[in-house]
This record gives structure tokens, sequence and C-alpha cells, in this order.
């Protein structure tokens, strides 16, 4: 099975953009954000799934289009790129190329760059992560409306904008990053009224990252890229230094974004099985000075011996 997070896409098609273009006016978007297209022909009935362990209740449907922008559908697609960012970032602590757990952070950016976000995000001292831009934030003078809408709804406030009507009038165009890294970042100077980034929390396991990952994707801009990857890597996380032994798909439970238990269909025992995306072995990716890649460099492709696999944890610090 291909891993598509390990491909270099930006290098190999000129469609996969680092800039996305900016909007004419600032209050003008040129693109829209997940779950904002047109409905598919047949999304399924609606199917609640509830938490047995902190009673967490979730919309599933059952039937999916898993397109991106289809506004009833686009959970799959969340789920599934949560799946594949989550195992990759947090692959990095499993490999041992961080010893700290990653953080959840926020910056802003001048505009929708993934080349300034990344900069950006070395440049606070952050070693490698995952990358998620917002293109826009609620207005203040919608905030209080929505978030009664989302407490009402049991959704967050995106969720519920999405469902309120209101269209991009209740947006405001603000480029802002969300970060999974590693690091610990400059030290902020206190009493300073200078905003650099901010940091959320650090997350302590695998299920923490993708519950974030996926709530960060849930209010993205819809990709440009054919594969509608919405995230980008950077540093330790990069597929060039971390990669895994084996990449799959396991059958397992729907899980709660919360706390990781199995979930059930409301009003019964009954759990509901997922295929999952998941990984084995991360490694570090070490290169020794003097050997090539068999194939790079336009030379033809040589057969040579495997050699004993060689992890990041065999070094001894």
């Amino acid at each position: 099975m291909v891993d598509h997070d390990l491909r270099d896409f930006e290098s190999q098609n000129p469609l996969y953009l680092d800039t996305v273009p900016n909007a004419k006016h600032p209050e003008e978007p040129v693109f829209s954000m997940v779950g904002t297209g047109p409905l598919c022909e047949n999304p399924g009935l609606p199917v609640t799934m509830v938490c047995q362990k902190c009673k967490c209740e979730i919309e599933t449907r059952s039937s999916s289009c898993g397109r991106v922008e289809c506004p009833q559908c686009w959970g799959t697609w969340a789920r599934r790129a949560a799946e594949r960012a989550a195992a990759r970032t947090w692959g990095a602590f499993e490999a041992g190329v961080s010893q700290n757990h990653p953080r959840h952070i926020t910056f802003d950016i001048d505009t929708v760059d993934w080349k300034q976000a990344k900069q950006k995000a070395l440049d606070f001292g952050f070693t490698g992560g995952l990358l998620v831009i917002h293109p826009w934030r609620i207005k203040p003078s919608y905030q209080a409306e929505l978030a009664e809408l989302a407490e009402k709804l049991q959704v967050n406030r995106y969720e519920a904008w999405r469902r309120s009507g209101l269209g991009m009038d209740a947006l405001l165009w603000s480029p802002h990053v969300h970060a999974i890294c590693y690091g610990k970042g400059i030290p902020i100077k206190q009493g300073t009224h200078d905003y650099e980034y901010k940091m959320i929390r650090k997350l302590n396991s695998l299920n923490a990252v993708q519950g974030v990952a996926f709530y960060v994707l849930s209010h993205t801009f819809t990709p440009l890229t054919p594969n509608h990857r919405a995230y980008r890597y950077f540093g330790i996380c990069s597929p060039q230094k971390l990669k895994p032994d084996w990449v799959g798909q396991v059958s397992d439970l729907l899980r709660c974004p919360n706390c990781g238990f199995p979930m059930v269909f409301e009003g019964s025992n009954e759990c509901k099985e997922v295929s999952t995306y998941t990984t084995r072995g991360w490694h570090e990716v070490i290169k020794i000075p003097g050997v090539k890649v068999p194939g790079s460099g336009g030379q033809k492709k040589q057969i040579i011996p495997t050699p004993e696999p060689f992890y990041a944890w065999d070094i001894a610090v």
C-alpha cells in the first residue's frame, strides 16, 4: 500500500501550490471552507454514536461519499486525514527523535503561504511537526450567537456556523496556523503585548494528537490539490527525515475523539466497525555521507544488499 504522506507532491506536480492565491480584498476569500460545497446525492441516514466512558456524542452517517466539500460527509474525509497526520506526527515521539510530547500551538501569518508557515514555526524554535492553515476567524460580532448555537447543537462553533446559514459574512479574513509540533519554542517575554505564538496544550497520546488534528481540519480551507491534503509537515516530521516500516489499514471500533474509548450506537451496546489507517516501526532517516541512494543523480538503479535497520533509538546518548 502506498503511503501518500511519503511522496513529495509539491516537487512532482505543478498543481500542488505552495502558496494559495490571496483574496482580492481581505473580506473576499477566493476559496471555501471544508464542508461548504454541494450536498451529495445520497448522504445516508444520521446515526448518533455515544461514548460509554465520557458520554460524548457524535453524529455519523449510515453511508458517506467522503468528499471534503460535502456538508454531511466532510467528517469522513477529516477522520481519514487526521489518522494519517497524527500517525506521522506522533511517530517522531515513537522513534525517539524527540523525548518530549508534541504541543498544540497557534500563530498568525501574513498570507496563506505554506513556506511562510514552515519558516515561522522554525524561527520560533520548534523542530518539526504538523501545520494546518486557517484563513478565517469568526467575527467578534457573531461569536456570542454562534457560541450559543454551538452549545444548543452540541457541536463546535465552526460546525454551528456551517449549519447557521450565515455564510461568509460571519467570518473575518485572518490567516493563522495551527501546529502540532515538537520543541520548547523561544521564550516569550513576560509583560510584552507583542503576540508571537500561543501554546494551547501538550498532547500526551496518539489519540490526543488525532483529536486535535480532526478539529483543526474541520474548519480549514478546501484543499486545491487533487489529493485533498490540507496539511503539511516540517522539520523532524518531514517524509525525508521520518519513515515507518509498515503502513496499512486495520479494522477497529469507532472510538471517542475525546478519550479513545469505543463508541456504541445510541440506545444499544453495539459498536461500529471502521477501517483505520495504522503504521508501525517509525524511525529516523539517517543519511550517511558518501552513500548514495540507488537510482539518485540520474544513475541507473543498482541492486545492493539491504543493510540491517538502523533506528534512532540505537544511538547511545
